[in-house]
C-alpha cells in the first residue's frame, strides 16, 4: 500500500498538468456576460472572460451594431463595454465579440443582442379599479398585477427584477406587494429578447397598513417604511436583494430613501436632511440643515439634487457634490414639482409651477451643472400630475411624466426629448402614475 502512494500522487500531479495544459491550449471563452447599473455612459455590459484578454484586441476586433459611439474599460479581465452618452439607442443592439488573449490565442467570435432600453410600467385604469401594466416595445399592454381599487404607490426594484406596489381598499387600508419579474435582455439571437416576464406576486407585509412608502436602490435592495392603525406601529424594514430581511431604527420626519449605490439611506428631519449608512459604522453622520427634501439621484456620480423651501416661501434647486457644499442652481417664487438629473449631474431638468387664476401653468427647465439656463419650455396645454415623478432614460434621451389637461380627469403617460424640450409622445391611456424600468 505504501509503495503505491507515490506512483498514485505522481499520476495524479501528472493529470493535472496534462489538463492544464489541454486548458492552455484552449481558445479563451466568453464566461459571463451581464448589464451593469453604474456607469458614465448611457447603458453599459460586464464581460468577463475565461482568461486574462487584450484589451486592445478586443476593443479592435469586436463589433457594435448599429455603429454607436462606445469605450472599452478595463485591463484585462474582467472588461466593461459603455455606451457613450448623448447618442438615443432606439433599437437593440447586436454585440459581435472577438479578439486575443494575452497568449495571442483567438477568442471564437460570439453574437448577443442586448435590449438596453428601458420599459414603461404604468398603474392603469381599467374596469373596476387600477391595474399595473407594462408596454413592451412592440406597443403591447403586459398586465403584471391583479386589478385592485387603487394602487397608491408604485417603485420599481433597481436591478429590474421586480415592482412594488401598495394597493388600497379605498377606505384607508393598503397592503404592500411585490411582483418578481424575469429578465431577458441579453440573449444570443434577436427573437429570444423578450420583455420582464412576471412570476411571483409575494405580499411583503402581512397585516394591512395605513400607510407604505418604498424605496430601491441599484442593487436591488427594497426599502419598506410602513405605518399602522396604532401609536408606535411605525415600522422601517430592509429587504436585500437575497430576499434576507433586516430591521432598521431610524427616525425621520418624512419619507426615507435607499442611496442608488447601496449602503445607505437619505434621512429627511425637520431641521436638516441627513445622509446615514443602513449598517452603523460609528461615524457621525453627515447633514445639511434647513427645509430640503431630495429631488434626485445622479447615479453615476453620487451627485444628487435637492429642493429647498424657503422661509419666506422662495424655494431652490441645488446640486450636492460629495466632499463640497450645496451648489445652488436655481432660486425663485415657482414650485418646483419634480428635478430630474443626468447621471453625472451635468444637466438637470426641472418642472416649475405657477398659479394664473384658479389654473395651474407649468414649464419645464433645463440647467447645466453650473445653473446656467439652457432652454425653458411650458408644457401647455398639459401640466404635470402632483404626487408622480420626472424621470430621465439616458439610452433614449427622454423625459417621462404623466400629465394632465385643465379640466379633464384622465392623466397620461408622455414623453419629452431631453434636448430639445419638445414633446415626443402622449399615450392615449388613462393612468395613475408612470415611471421607468430597468431592463
Amino acid at each position: 500500500m505504501n509503495a503505491r502512494l507515490p506512483f498514485a500522487l505522481a499520476l495524479s500531479a501528472g493529470l493535472v498538468l496534462i489538463q492544464q495544459q489541454i486548458l492552455l491550449r484552449q481558445p479563451p471563452r466568453l464566461a459571463a456576460l451581464s448589464q451593469q447599473p453604474i456607469h458614465s455612459g448611457s447603458a453599459a455590459l460586464d464581460l468577463r472572460f475565461s482568461r486574462p484578454m487584450d484589451h486592445t484586441s478586443v476593443s479592435t476586433d469586436s463589433r457594435v451594431v448599429p455603429a454607436l459611439s462606445h469605450r472599452w474599460l478595463g485591463t484585462n479581465n474582467p472588461l466593461r463595454l459603455v455606451m457613450d452618452p448623448g447618442e438615443a439607442i432606439t433599437e437593440p443592439v447586436q454585440l459581435e465579440l472577438a479578439g486575443e488573449d494575452l497568449r495571442q490565442k483567438r477568442m471564437v467570435t460570439q453574437t448577443w443582442w442586448w435590449e438596453p432600453r428601458p420599459w414603461l410600467v404604468v398603474t392603469r385604469q381599467v374596469e373596476g379599479g387600477e391595474q399595473l401594466q407594462l408596454l413592451d416595445h412592440d406597443g403591447h399592454w403586459r398586465p403584471l398585477s391583479p386589478v385592485w381599487k387603487q394602487i397608491t404607490k408604485l417603485t420599481p426594484i433597481g436591478n429590474g427584477r421586480g415592482v412594488a406596489m401598495v394597493s388600497s381598499d379605498g377606505e384607508a387600508r393598503e397592503k404592500i406587494w411585490l411582483r418578481h419579474l424575469k429578465r431577458q435582455s441579453l440573449a444570443q439571437q434577436r427573437q429570444l429578447l423578450q420583455p420582464p416576464q412576471p412570476e411571483q406576486l409575494e405580499l411583503l407585509a402581512e397585516k394591512e397598513v395605513l400607510f407604505g412608502h418604498l424605496s430601491s436602490n441599484l442593487n436591488g435592495d427594497l426599502l419598506l417604511q410602513t405605518g399602522g392603525f396604532f401609536p408606535g406601529s411605525e415600522r422601517l424594514e430592509l429587504i436585500k436583494a437575497n430576499g434576507q430581511r433586516q430591521s432598521l431604527n431610524q427616525v425621520s420626519s418624512g419619507p426615507m430613501e435607499l442611496i442608488p449605490s447601496g449602503g445607505g439611506l437619505v434621512v429627511p428631519l425637520y431641521d436638516s436632511l441627513s445622509l446615514r449608512p443602513l449598517v452603523d459604522n460609528g461615524r457621525p453622520a453627515q447633514a445639511l440643515p434647513g427645509n430640503r427634501e431630495l429631488g434626485a439621484f445622479c447615479a453615476a456620480s453620487g451627485r444628487a439634487v435637492l429642493i429647498r423651501h424657503w422661509p419666506d416661501y422662495r424655494r431652490s434647486i441645488e446640486l450636492v457634490i460629495p466632499g463640497l457644499a450645496p451648489r445652488q442652481l436655481w432660486v425663485g417664487e415657482q414650485a418646483v414639482l419634480g428635478v430630474a438629473c443626468d447621471g453625472n449631474g451635468e444637466r438637470i431638468w426641472a418642472v416649475l409651477g405657477q398659479w394664473s387664476g384658479d389654473r395651474g401653468i407649468h414649464s419645464i427647465l433645463l440647467l447645466n451643472g453650473e445653473g446656467t439656463p439652457l432652454k425653458q419650455q411650458p408644457l401647455a396645454p398639459w401640466s404635470m400630475k402632483g404626487g408622480t415623478p420626472v424621470q430621465f432614460d439616458p439610452v433614449s434621451r427622454q423625459l417621462l411624466m404623466t400629465v394632465i389637461q385643465p379640466n379633464k380627469r384622465d392623466s397620461h403617460p408622455a414623453l419629452m426629448d431631453a434636448q430639445s424640450l419638445e414633446w415626443r409622445r402622449i399615450l392615449a391611456v388613462d393612468v395613475g402614475e408612470s415611471q421607468w424600468l430597468s431592463p
